[in-house]
């Protein structure tokens, strides 16, 4: 105990020590100003010369007031909407049509569909191919309408009731909550409110494997200057996991902070519980890594080459399912999954037990003499 606080102690008077720490408050307090922004995947333009009131009016302002990925805006004409989108301010331009509610009963009388919306994009790609699904999703309600009602006009003829009636059943009867609803393994609810904090866990995650690099890198600077030479080879990786359990005790209430303060934080128990398993198996993974690199020049090298592996395979952006072998020996994918599925729980206690294993082999041969 008292070396860990003479450990603290000296840490805290390292300037690229307190980089480290300073990292994450940084990232965080910019994530956080980032979440709060209007962002989205794709800016669309809108704009119709309908009046105040009229149908394609009510739709823009559906797509105005509802949250999502996509940021729009709206334009008071049609060559101004062009323009933004020649000028690359919107990727694509909406174009609302100034009587769309008699255009949709002409459709539901002739019985097929002819394209009502003008659509102009600056290129063809996978993004703006999925805004087009939503440009239909607050369409399409309103066309069904315009053939429910036409339906009854033809059935009941003359008795049909009044535009007021009708539109009073068919509210009742139409679909108004979620179709869907995102749940975890675990049983809570995933959400959807802002996608721009969705890879923060895998962020703040590979911080803290950075941390544990940083404390092989002080290790094996203190090796260099013969700090430890009074020290019998095989109990240096004591020191080693004791320089790993302070940077990363720092670390990991840093994490726990950040991830209160950006919303993504569970419960209590939860979270500590797979912090420590998560710390434990970094230290065992940085300082198995160190056992097999003794120049720092090499490691210096590793740790972006490692950084960019994580990023690609750990569920963070994308979740890659063709190297589960090679995706399990980083800490963070065992991490990340396991946060909303206990079931990995055991795949981290295994990862524990060959961790062990594998570090005290390492040192073993490394130190045979």
């Amino acid at each position: 105990m008292v070396w860990c606080l003479l450990t603290e102690k000296r840490l805290l008077k390292k300037i690229s020590y307190i980089a480290v720490l300073l990292i994450l408050p940084i990232l965080v307090l910019g994530l956080q100003r980032g979440s709060t922004e209007e962002a989205g995947m794709v800016s669309i333009g809108l704009y119709t010369p309908a009046k105040a009131g009229s149908l394609s009016d009510k739709v823009i302002q559906r797509f105005l007031t509802e949250k999502s990925v996509l940021r729009f805006y709206r334009f008071e004409g049609e060559e101004e909407a062009l323009q933004a989108l020649y000028s690359q301010k919107v990727d694509a331009v909406w174009i609302l049509p100034e009587n769309l509610e008699a255009d949709l009963e002409r459709l539901a009388k002739r019985g097929a569909l002819k394209p009502i919306v003008r659509v102009v994009e600056r290129e063809d790609d996978i993004a703006l191919t999925f805004t087009r699904e939503v440009l239909c999703s607050k369409i399409f309600p309103e066309y069904v309408y315009a053939v429910y009602q036409e339906h009854l006009v033809k059935r009941l003829g003359e008795n049909v009731p009044s535009e007021e009636a009708l539109l009073a059943a068919y509210d009742r009867r139409r679909w108004k909550g979620n179709l869907f609803q995102a749940t975890y393994m675990d049983g809570s609810e995933g959400t959807t409110e802002s996608y721009f904090l969705a890879p923060i866990r895998g962020l703040l995650v590979i911080w803290l494997v950075l941390a544990g690099f940083a404390a092989v890198l002080y290790q094996k600077m203190d090796e260099s200057r013969g700090v430890y030479d009074g020290i019998p080879g095989r109990k240096k990786i004591r020191y080693a996991l004791g320089l790993q359990a302070v940077v990363l005790f720092n670390g990991g209430l840093i994490y726990l902070v950040a991830c209160k303060i950006l919303g993504v934080f569970t419960s209590l128990g939860w979270e500590l519980l797979l912090l420590v398993l998560l710390q434990i198996m970094i230290a065992l993974f940085c300082t198995s890594i160190g056992l097999l690199v003794d120049r720092i020049e090499a490691i210096g090298i590793m740790i972006p080459i490692m950084t960019l592996l994580m990023v690609a395979l750990c569920p963070i952006f994308i979740n890659i399912r063709r190297f589960w072998m090679l995706q399990s020996l980083m800490p963070p994918y065992l991490y990340l999954k396991a946060l909303h599925g206990s079931s990995y729980l055991k795949f981290m206690m295994m990862y524990l037990l060959g961790g062990i294993v594998v570090c005290m082999t390492l040192n073993r041969i490394k130190y045979r003499k």
